[in-house]
């Protein structure tokens, strides 16, 4: 998918953890810390985090390494 001329892909990974709007939180702050991420929605009742980065920069391992180490299990 491009948008405005720049390739970017879209992933939803499913985490389980999530018990609060903190919980949330820390995973927003984990996933957006990477370089090349430029959205993150975190669906804290369907325990799930949409988002949308450069493949030429991210990629979805280090995204889901990011949610593990902030403490979280991708399902």
């Amino acid at each position: 998918m491009c948008i405005g001329g720049k390739s970017v892909r879209i992933d939803t990974i499913n985490i389980e953890g999530m018990m609060c709007g903190h919980c949330q939180a820390n995973v927003e702050k984990a996933i957006a810390a990477i370089n090349g991420v430029s959205k993150v929605e975190v669906d804290l009742s369907g325990k799930k985090a949409t988002i949308t980065f450069d493949p030429e920069t991210a990629n979805l391992d280090s995204i889901k390494k990011a949610v593990t180490d902030a403490g979280y299990k991708i399902i």
